[in-house]
């Protein structure tokens, strides 16, 4: 077991609805077909719920422009407002605080 937790975030409309706003739109991606691989977080672990909110708000900015930064790497054209409002427009959150490795080989940083 891992002393992390972990955060899954899922795109909801505002963030489909900017994608398609780009110089070089994506028109034709659902979001069904970006939340099909959704990126995974490790964060601080946490023994009650009511921590989320804390840790969320330490990571939701890297979180957010992590997400920004995978479809448009021109931080020129991002929104305006990125803040911890707006993320939670933009993103579905789940928290998961049990993170266990069952795979027998050493943790890699790349």
């Amino acid at each position: 077991m891992l002393n992390r937790s972990i955060i899954i975030i899922k795109v909801k409309e505002p963030f489909l609805n900017w994608l398609r706003s780009l110089p070089e739109p994506e028109n034709k991606i659902t979001i069904d077909e970006i939340n099909f691989d959704n990126s995974v977080y490790l964060l601080p672990e946490y023994e009650m719920d009511d921590e989320r909110e804390e840790i969320l708000e330490d990571y939701y900015d890297i979180i957010f422009e992590d997400q920004l930064a995978d479809w448009w790497t021109d931080s020129a054209i991002w929104p305006k407002t990125r803040n911890l409002s707006t993320f939670k427009k933009w993103f579905t959150i789940e928290f998961h605080s049990l993170v266990l490795d069952l795979v027998d080989l050493p943790l890699e940083n790349e």
